[in-house]
This record gives structure tokens, C-alpha cells and sequence, in this order.
């Protein structure tokens, strides 16, 4: 009858179980450098973008007319609000974070007294309005970092897992 024997099997039973047990940790490590990279991308772009007085934009608006750009408080308001979301779990157990706009600009009109939500202007300006050109600035800034972005997590793996075999192998 034909024998195998298989040598440090049970140190890779250790190591696996070892990855399975820290498995939310690692993940939510591997997920952050790609969500700086994406940051980054995104703050580049919003610095980029072109601006009008915030005394044109009104006009243009009250007018009727299309603005081709953000006002400078708008814009403004979306560099200072561009952040990272905690990294979590979402219901389908995919671990995740976004990269987006909080908060107000200092922009109050009558509907938005205490200012507008950045993420609207950002939307707004993203897919374009009846008042505001469309620029895709989200969508060039997400095609110029996805590559570095998947690299970047793809090293940060391969460094954690190394990390968690060698402490326990």
C-alpha cells in the first residue's frame, strides 16, 4: 500500500488559520493604500478645475444660463471637504470605503440656507445640470489611478500575508 508523507503540513494549517483569524484586519490594511492613491487622484483633479466668480455664477443662474464652470466658493468647498470614509464591512460582507465630499460650501442660496452639499455640487458637476456644464472630473481621476490603485493593495496583500506566514510558520 502506497504511504504519504507530507512535511510541515501542519505549520501551513497554522498559517492559514492564522490569515483566517486577523482576515478583517489584513483586508481593511490591503483597502487603504488604495483609497489614498484614489485621494489623491481626486484632489488633483478638484485642484484643476476651472472656476468663475461666485458673482458670475449667481448671475448666470438667475438668468437662466448655463455656468461652464464651478464658482470659486464651490470649488473651494470641495477641496476642503474630499476625505476617505472609515473602511468597513458593507451587508453583502465586502469590506470597502469611499472617496468623496462632506459637508457644505459657502454658497447659500434659498433652498440650501446653511450652504450647499458639496457631494451635490460634486454630482452636479460630474453628470451636468440645467444650471452647471458637465465635467467628469471623478471619472478621469478614477481612470488615471485605478492601475497604481489595484498595484498599490496588490503589494500591501502580498506584504500582510508574507507578514502574518513568517510570525506564524
Amino acid at each position: 500500500m502506497a504511504k504519504i508523507e507530507l512535511d510541515g503540513f501542519e505549520t501551513y494549517i497554522s498559517q492559514l488559520t492564522a490569515l483566517k483569524a486577523d482576515s478583517l484586519k489584513t483586508c481593511k490594511a490591503i483597502v487603504y493604500p488604495g483609497a489614498a492613491i484614489l485621494a489623491d487622484a481626486m484632489r488633483s483633479e478638484v485642484a484643476g478645475l476651472a472656476t468663475i466668480t461666485d458673482t458670475k455664477a449667481k448671475n448666470n443662474y438667475q438668468h437662466n444660463n448655463i455656468n461652464a464652470h464651478l464658482s470659486e466658493s464651490q470649488k473651494a468647498g470641495l477641496v476642503e471637504s474630499l476625505g476617505i470614509t472609515p473602511i468597513g464591512r458593507d451587508r453583502k460582507g465586502m469590506i470597502q470605503c469611499s472617496v468623496g465630499f462632506s459637508g457644505y460650501n459657502g454658497v447659500r442660496t434659498q433652498k440650501h440656507p446653511e450652504g450647499q452639499p458639496n457631494a451635490e455640487v460634486a454630482r452636479s458637476l460630474e453628470k451636468g445640470t440645467s444650471y452647471l456644464k458637465r465635467d467628469a472630473f471623478a471619472t478621469r481621476a478614477v481612470k488615471a489611478a485605478r492601475s497604481s490603485a489595484e498595484a498599490a493593495m496588490q503589494s500591501e496583500a502580498d506584504t500582510q500575508i508574507q507578514r502574518i506566514m513568517d510570525a506564524n510558520g
